[in-house]
């Protein structure tokens, strides 16, 4: 697989049609508008054969939670004790705590194990938004869709992406309890090529980068939301506004800016 990623520079000049898309796009991802999308995750064709609809809200890039989630994540894997409030809640630094967690390890299981209708809930859900997706599972037993999303904004461009799921799904997180990874081309490569960061990415225990898609308030725990066609929809929503950086017709101080899009 080689596929890059052409970055232009300044406006296309030879669009005209396309031009006016992205103007059009633009408005309705800065207002916050609901955007329908393609099964191929084209936002650009108007044909009317669309697959889901981009959920609205803001892409999520809390830093101050990203960095107690960090100090959390430390304290975890060194099985150090975690104070937690008589809510539950570990990221409340108030000082009113409840219990300290005991030290261990918990049990592994599997969310499809426990469910197993939400799983059959999860393949109908791609099966009617990205049918061109595929599960496959990962060496660690966690489920994966895999596939290609064409946004349109720059041509004939194809993002190959992985939505993860965590062993936790579904769970109210930032985020989401789905993790899209962008496999070609390499996130770390195309931010070099750019010569900065774009904000809302995350990083996982492996260090590698993450979209991240949702504030929390955005995703809704249960069988009804949360699905990884939702969370690759989000995606969609983040490609198509760095595409747009990408083609000059966005900043990127408007996508970086914070709960900006």
């Amino acid at each position: 697989m080689n596929n890059k990623i052409y970055i232009p520079v300044g406006r296309f000049a030879d669009d005209e049609a396309l031009k006016k898309k992205r103007e059009e796009l633009k408005k309705k991802l800065l207002e916050g508008q609901k955007i329908p999308i393609g099964t191929d995750g084209n936002v650009t064709d108007d044909s009317g054969q669309k697959g889901i609809v981009i959920p609205p809200g803001k892409l999520a890039d809390d830093e101050a939670l990203k960095k107690k989630r960090e100090e959390l994540k430390k304290k975890l894997l060194e099985g150090q004790k975690i104070p937690i409030g008589t809510d539950g809640n570990v990221t409340d630094d108030n000082g009113q705590k409840g219990i300290v967690i005991p030290p261990g390890k918990l049990a592994v299981s599997q969310w499809y194990d426990r469910d197993p209708g939400l799983l059959e809930a999860e393949k109908a859900a791609m099966q009617q938004a990205f049918p061109g997706f595929e599960l496959d599972k990962l060496d660690d037993g966690r489920f994966a869709w895999v596939g290609s999303l064409n946004i349109g904004c720059l041509g004939d461009n194809k993002w190959h992406i992985m939505a993860i799921y965590n062993n936790n799904h579904p769970q109210q997180v930032m985020g989401s309890s789905v993790r899209v990874y962008l496999v070609e081309p390499d996130i770390d490569e195309l931010i070099g090529d750019l010569g900065w960061q774009p904000t809302h990415l995350l990083r996982d225990s492996n260090n590698q980068l993450y979209l991240c898609t949702a504030e929390a308030d955005n995703v809704k725990a249960g069988k009804q939301v949360s699905s990884a066609a939702s969370v690759i929809a989000w995606a969609v929503k983040w490609l198509m506004a760095f595409e747009l950086v990408l083609s000059g017709d966005l900043s990127k101080e408007a996508f970086n800016q914070h709960r900006g899009i």
